[in-house]
């Protein structure tokens, strides 16, 4: 079968609705966090729904792997692209690092005080991420996933039972990652973080692998009864994290990552899930047009990413401490972004409208 006969399978907005969440989410507790806002004790619970976003980057980067290439029959060019994309990643972080490394004043900014006073504010470290001079290490991770698509999108099409061995990797990463003491060595390190990184690989390949794994089964599937499902389970554990005098909040079991996050996160998920399904049936033009720039901006996630801390970096660099000035810089640059892509909103809301038609 030639490349030009591959049929592709129906665009997932699902996942679409997800990645926007995703971006709008990290982005916002990026502004909150660095330009030092306070917020009241009502808001921080609102805030609370917005770190789930971080789980939603990275497990839809597996979702999208499956989505994106599970369909070719032949994986010369999934391989090719996953790989390049995956090194690409890889290069960013380090050329964003170097480069900020020898030119930025990170006297502005006390987030880097904690790697000077360790010591390990150098070059060395933060090559070997055991520092940061750049809070991006996600795409590193990111990028890791990336160079490892190929192989589970391999095993989808080689073994009998594809889900059952997708979902027995789940297993065995929960048993590394939470019941197995692994010898400290630099490369355990840099894997379980030791806190050196935020998104340590192998803890961080669960939300990974769950997002590959749940594109297996088709994630608009039976979603009122997964969000049912995770809520309770959810709501159990916050109750019993109340009543043991721990804290509900899902933002403190993020660094390392926790039962409690993931699972409050696929409820959360799958809830994202079920108004994107209940809005999509809205006959309203405002609607319409919020659901098609959201789907716009979840098709620029990393690009998104990366932008937006260029731009807090430097404005902190040239208005520190006036920290809040974020606030307009990056709300600016997201502006000028829906700008440039005004005429893919339009294609997206014209399409939403003939489908309701």
């Amino acid at each position: 079968m030639t490349e030009t006969n591959i049929i592709k399978p129906k665009r997932n907005f699902y996942i679409s609705y997800l990645k926007g969440w995703a971006i709008l989410s990290v982005i916002l507790i990026h502004l909150i966090d660095w330009s030092n806002t306070v917020l009241t004790t009502n808001q921080t619970y609102w805030k609370e729904l917005f770190y789930p976003g971080v789980f939603f980057f990275i497990a839809t980067v597996g979702s999208v792997i499956y989505i994106a290439y599970g369909h070719y029959p032949d994986l010369k060019k999934p391989f090719r692209r996953l790989l390049t994309r995956g090194f690409q990643l890889l290069g960013v972080y380090y050329l964003y690092n170097i480069i900020k490394f020898f030119v930025f004043d990170f006297s502005k900014q006390p987030y880097y005080g904690q790697f000077i006073e360790k010591g390990t504010f150098d070059l060395k470290h933060i090559l070997l991420l055991q520092s940061a001079s750049v809070p991006i290490t996600i795409i590193v991770t990111i990028g890791l996933f990336l160079l490892i698509g190929p192989l589970l999108l391999w095993l989808v099409k080689k073994v009998n039972f594809p889900k059952l061995v997708i979902l027995g990797l789940i297993i065995i990463m929960i048993g590394l990652n939470y019941f197995v003491t692994l010898p400290e060595n630099i490369v355990t390190n840099l894997l379980l973080s030791k806190n050196l990184v935020y998104f340590p690989p192998l803890l961080w390949s669960l939300p990974f692998l769950i997002g590959f794994y749940l594109a297996l089964y088709g994630l608009g599937k039976k979603m009122g009864w997964w969000f049912l499902f995770w809520s309770v389970l959810a709501g159990g554990y916050a109750w019993y994290l109340i009543t043991s005098g721990q804290s509900w909040r899902p933002s403190w079991y993020m660094y390392p990552l926790r039962p409690y996050y993931i699972i409050f996160s696929l409820a959360l998920m799958y809830g994202i899930f079920c108004l994107g399904w209940l809005f999509e049936k809205i006959k309203n033009k405002w609607v319409n047009l919020g659901l098609a720039t959201l789907r716009v901006l979840g098709d620029s996630t990393l690009g998104l990413y990366i932008y937006h801390w260029i731009i807090i970096d430097l404005t902190i660099w040239l208005f520190a401490p006036q920290y809040k000035s974020i606030w307009w810089t990056v709300s600016g640059f997201l502006v000028i972004f829906l700008i440039f892509k005004r005429k893919q909103i339009k294609l997206y809301w014209l399409e939403h409208n003939e489908n309701l038609n």
